[in-house]
């Protein structure tokens, strides 16, 4: 089985890190640390099979087909280049963001 190699965005790292600090804040340290186990375990395990994740058709366009998938209430955003065997997390933000806020993210 082929391996993909994944890489994050500064958008991306930026996003965990906003993340992990509001939950340090909000909740514990633990819980922030489990939280980001959690999201950069889950970005590995895009390595293998990312195409069966799901089309992200909201932001998806001709030349960008972008997938997701869920870590708990935290949607990972990526896309997948076949030729260089990459995946690259573009976006990690919280399921409870709307429709309003995922296209000010994406689209121009």
């Amino acid at each position: 089985m082929k391996k993909y190699k994944a890489q994050l965005t500064p958008r991306a790292r930026a996003s965990i890190t906003r993340i992990i600090s509001r939950l340090e804040t909000e909740a514990s340290g633990p819980v922030a640390r489990k939280v980001r186990r959690g999201l950069m375990e889950a970005i590995r395990k895009l390595r293998t099979l990312p195409e069966s994740h799901q089309v992200f058709e909201e932001i998806s366009d001709e030349q960008t087909v972008y997938r997701r998938m869920l870590q708990w209430d935290y949607k990972i955003v990526f896309t997948v280049n076949k030729d260089l065997q990459e995946v690259v997390v573009v976006q990690v933000y919280h399921s409870a963001r709307g429709p309003q806020w995922i296209d000010s993210q994406f689209k121009e």
